[in-house]
């Protein structure tokens, strides 16, 4: 429409742009200055582009080549029909246009009927067909021209439209501009070619976002590292859903819009002009536009996305309540701290995903290609190192696509080498700002991971860093919540260019700057350190095994400062020796140490752990040494160690491990001044031939392993008069104390003299886990009752015939008889009960809860045997339904039991999926699997426990999902026998997931007399439990034959330390 006063078209924009959303075309003196005004300032409002001539056109004149191109360029139409548009012969020009442009294009046109009944627009009647009079008299040469006027009032007054008369106005401009939003919605929800991988991550939020909901108001919170695509994401969602939102915003990078004048003010103007449309200008301070903020929106269902927001302050003092917005509104908001979003409370956090290896090959070539797939075969394997290094990384994958481009083959091999040696800095200056916006102590954390502990065991990390000081588990927190580093199955991972970014900072191989030297993890830089003479800058050395290499650790004497020292494996070549160690050093792993001696001027009072595996050491000092702060003494394999002279040096020693310290014969009765010893591992010291009494007065022990210590239990008399030291007073009172405040493990010492056994065993209040296997115990006394804390109980490969009652252990969760070839019956059990998550810490090969029965050939009613244990499997789920730990059982047999109802012949068995695919209600709470396998004694070659596997595997790829070993040694097994293998994983095992399951399949190493008869499985349900109880009630008959295994099912009460 023109722009006289009888006609005007949309808004106030340059007719050269390159497109419209909206052309209105209007009779200028009908509606300008009412109904068409007020739909214009309603399309500003909500951000869409309306065309508006205002140009002076003379009456009577064409319209203009610029009009004619505005309504091609745009893509709805509004026209707005008056009582005197048919009179104006501009609005039927325009008219007749649009009519040409909407032909097969797809394009809308939305009549509205302003103060005209639609069908005199229709059929050209009443005052339209006055006008047409008029127009046909003028006209005479050119009746095709009104005669097209007549089909393109027809044509779109047959449409369905508004029929304003006596309509409230500003109720029909609000559908109107909805109607208009909703057909721009596929252009909104075009997704740019460069975007791949965006639809699931925008279904999965507007699922979280529960957008048909108008009920209440929602936030969700969007995360992820920097250059992930967080902005992207938000972007493109904005544009698919803003349109069902009376009042929108995106405000872009609010951190450091609210920074500029350290003030929420610019971040709430630009909130009010976006959703309301208040000019700044308007708004006067803080106070006013937050009351601005309160009472306007709160009529408004609003859609308000905020990103880059780095505090939850500011949130606050922006004003983003939920409270202050209409019901059905909706919060967006991005940061790449988790933190700031829950504090602020968002309903849902939704973590953005690298892209996977597809993807990123499918971006990378639309960058370096411009196009999905390779064009040269020659660029295949370029391709493959650019994405291996990406890593998934959208950002660094369109910069170095785009950087790529045009480019040969050459050029790019030649980026590729100096990209090894200088990162991407458009990449690394976006990560970094996550870096810079940490405390120093975080900064810490995360370079030591950069550089020493990435994919490594979140346990260890974590207590490295506490060793050094740094607080890991609220450091490591905030990292995760920044999304610096995840930890996945408890291994922390962080991305290959953090990585990058963290060892860069650590070099500082700026020019400007010398090289600080603050943490080494290759022996060149211990050379380069050496060179350099900045050896004080050193803080931190990890350093791993390389074949072939040498190392000087002369230098290490120089280094005053380090704190950190971990030698992870052996150096082939040690050229040079330290005379001494930093005294700052609180933590130290070298393995296979070559001196006999720690050096003589080493004083670490800070020391917190020393582990010396496999080393050299004879002893650790030839004098004493004052640790205070030591917790960790770790000296297993050391195979020349004699003795620890004092442990009262170690007053603080919490973790003692001597575990194949073969040279070892006594221990120092100091020992027993180890209060807060809780972890004591003697295991295979096969020289220890006495141990001090009050090494049983250790009241905080938790875990003791004597594995293999046959010696001492052969040699009771000496037990008492060793380890003793050379002054009679002391060797009484170390006598008289341990009488006093342990006697009653001498159950364990004495096992072969009963006379010494007292009743009381409650200075081990504490113990957990004891291992005494293999030690030829004939005896066992009753006392181990006592142990009322007791959940696990290695007792294998000992001579004893029979066993007292476990009845009172009621934490009882594995316990391990194998090769107890004399044992004839088996002791009565603990009724299981609710333990929480199984005890993992300080296991061997085997993690869960189970009973252990292979290898007992003089072992009675075995029918029975197996029954019981299978009830006592029953039992501990019934009373741990909810416990992510496996129970395995093996114990002589040789037929799958029946309740097991998926049987077949050999060692593998297809597993039917429909049940849990189909069990909705979660009625499926873990499935049992078995086999039956016979053993005949062979020659040992391979590590026992790995001679059997079981492994479950996807039906279709026929992947293995997870395999499980055997948890017993077979290498022992002296004649043939039968045993069943049985294994319960709940439904969601820790990394898997039963569901994915399509195949269970037993794996052995061909090893004559190793055979696998059969195997079965069975999903375990929720009335499965509830019938436990009934199925064993019904069998009376069990309880009184039962001299091998009673199940107690009274209450116990809980035991008292």
């Amino acid at each position: 429409m023109a722009s006289s006063s009888k006609s005007s078209s949309a808004l106030v924009t340059s007719s050269k742009k390159n497109h419209y959303d909206v052309f209105v075309t209007f009779r200028g003196e009908d509606t300008r200055n009412n109904f068409t005004d007020f739909l214009f300032d309603a399309l500003e409002t909500k951000g869409i582009m309306v065309f508006r001539d205002v140009i002076n056109l003379q009456k009577g004149e064409c319209i203009g080549p610029e009009l004619f191109r505005a309504i091609e360029i745009s893509q709805v139409y509004v026209a707005i029909f008056s009582k005197n548009y048919a009179s104006s012969t501009w609005c039927l020009q325009e008219l007749e246009k649009i009519c040409e442009c909407i032909k097969g294009s797809g394009k809308h046109v939305l009549p509205v009927f302003y103060d005209v009944d639609p069908s005199e627009v229709r059929k050209q009647s009443g005052i339209y067909s006055e006008a047409f009079v008029k127009h046909e008299q003028r006209f005479q040469q050119d009746s095709m021209k009104v005669s097209r006027w007549r089909e393109a009032l027809e044509q779109v007054g047959s449409i369905s439209g508004w029929d304003l008369r006596d309509e409230p106005l500003a109720r029909e401009i609000k559908e109107i501009v909805q109607k208009i939003i909703n057909i721009l919605e596929c252009k909104y929800s075009c997704v740019s070619k460069d975007l791949v991988g965006i639809d699931s991550p925008i279904q999965a939020l507007q699922n979280h976002l529960l957008l048909n909901s108008v009920d209440g108001v929602r936030a969700i919170g969007i995360c992820g590292m920097g250059g992930i695509g967080k902005t992207t994401l938000a972007t493109t969602l904005y544009g698919q859903i803003s349109h069902q939102f009376s009042a929108s915003c995106f405000i872009d990078d609010v951190t450091k819009i609210y920074g500029l004048h350290d003030d929420p003010l610019d971040v709430q103007k630009q909130i009010l002009f976006q959703t309301l449309g208040i000019e700044h200008q308007q708004i006067c301070n803080r106070y006013h536009a937050t009351t601005l903020i309160q009472r306007k929106l709160c009529h408004e269902r609003t859609l308000m996305i905020l990103d880059n927001v780095d505090q939850v302050e500011q949130l606050e003092k922006i004003a983003v309540h939920r409270e202050w917005l209409g019901p059905g509104s909706r919060i967006i908001i991005i940061s790449r701290d988790e933190h700031v979003l829950k504090a602020y409370g968002v309903d849902v956090v939704y973590k953005v995903s690298l892209l996977d290896w597809n993807e990123a090959h499918m971006l990378f070539c639309r960058k370096a290609f411009k196009d999905e797939k390779i064009i040269m075969s020659n660029y295949q394997n370029l391709v493959d190192q650019i994405l291996h290094y990406a890593k998934g990384l959208p950002l660094a994958i369109k910069v170095l696509g785009s950087f790529l481009f045009g480019r040969n083959v050459t050029e790019w091999k030649s980026a590729l080498t100096r990209l090894r040696q200088s990162p991407v800095k458009d990449v690394m200056d976006v990560l970094q700002l996550s870096f810079d916006g940490l405390n120093e102590t975080e900064k810490d954390i995360f370079l030591h991971i950069a550089c020493f502990f990435n994919n490594d065991s979140e346990e260890d990390v974590k207590n490295i860093l506490n060793c050094c000081g740094f607080h890991a588990d609220i450091g490591l927190r905030v990292l995760i919540d920044k999304s610096l580093v995840s930890i996945s199955y408890s291994i922390i991972n962080m991305h290959s260019l953090l990585e990058e970014l963290g060892r860069k900072i650590v070099q500082n191989s700026s020019s400007k700057e010398p090289r600080k030297w603050s943490r080494l993890w290759s022996t060149e830089q211990l050379y380069d350190v050496m060179l350099e003479n900045m050896e004080k800058h050193v803080e931190a050395i990890v350093l791993y095994y390389k074949e072939d290499e040498e190392a000087d650790f002369e230098h290490l004497s120089k280094m005053s400062n380090l704190r950190l020292l971990f030698i992870a494996n052996y150096i082939s070549t040690m050229l040079g020796f330290p005379s001494c160690l930093s005294n700052k050093l609180r933590f130290v792993h070298w393995f296979r140490y070559p001196s006999k001696y720690l050096p003589s001027n080493f004083h670490p009072n800070e020391l917190v752990e020393l582990i010396l595996t496999e080393s050299n050491i004879k002893q650790l000092w030839k004098n004493k040494k004052y640790l205070p702060n030591l917790r960790t003494l770790d000296l297993r394999h050391s195979r020349n160690l004699e003795k620890i002279i004092d442990f009262g040096e170690f007053p603080n020693l919490e973790r003692l491990d001597l575990e194949g310290c073969i040279n070892l014969v006594e221990l120092d009765p100091s020992i027993g001044l180890l209060r807060k010893l809780v972890y004591l591992n003697l295991k295979d010291c096969k020289s220890l031939v006495s141990i001090p009494n009050n090494i049983f007065g250790l009241s905080s022990l938790q875990y003791l392993n004597m594995c293999g210590c046959s010696k001492v239990f052969n040699n009771p008399r000496r037990l008492m008069k060793s380890g003793i030291s050379s002054e009679k007073k002391q060797q009484h009172d170390i006598r008289e104390s341990a009488s006093h405040h342990l006697p009653g493990l001498k159950w364990i010492i004495l096992a072969h003299d009963s006379s010494h056994m007292l009743p009381s065993l409650h200075s081990l209040c504490c113990l957990r886990k004891v291992d005494i296997s293999f030690c030829y115990l004939s005896h066992v006394p009753d006392a181990i009752e006592c142990l009322h804390w007791l959940e696990r109980l290695n007792l294998a490969g000992n001579d004893f015939v029979t066993l007292p009652s476990l009845r009172k252990l009621s934490k009882l969760v594995y316990l391990n008889l194998e090769h107890c070839k004399l044992l004839e019956s088996l002791p009565q059990l603990p009724f299981p009960t609710n333990t929480g998550e199984v005890h993992r810490e300080y296991d061997d090969y085997f993690c869960g809860a189970g009973l252990l029965i292979f290898n007992c050939p003089k072992l009675g009613e075995r029918e029975h045997c197996r029954s019981m244990t299978l009830l006592w499997m029953k039992q501990f789920i019934k009373a741990n339904p909810r416990s992510s730990s496996e129970i395995q059982i093996v114990n002589p047999g040789s037929e799958i039991p029946s309740w097991i109802n998926n049987q077949r012949m050999g060692y593998s068995i297809a597993i039917d999926r429909s049940p849990i695919r189909h069990d909705n209600d979660n009625n499926i709470i873990g499935i049992v699997c078995c086999a039956a396998f016979t053993m005949a004694p062979y020659r040992e070659i391979f590590y026992s426990s790995e001679l059997m596997n079981l492994a479950f595997k996807r039906i279709d790829s026929n992947e293995r999902l997870l395999k499980m070993r055997v948890p017993v040694k077979l290498s022992l097994v002296t004649t043939k026998s039968s045993h069943l293998w049985i294994i319960y994983l709940p439904r969601e095992y820790p990394g898997y997931s039963c569901h994915e399951f399509g195949k269970i399949e037993l794996k052995f190493f061909e090893v004559e007399g190793l055979e696998v008869e059969s195997c079965g499985y069975r999903w375990v349900c929720k009335q499965d439990i509830q019938e436990f109880n009934l199925i064993m009630n019904h069998k009376n008959s069990l309880t009184p034959k039962c001299k091998i295994l009673t199940i107690e099912d009274e209450t116990q009460p809980e035991p008292q330390p």
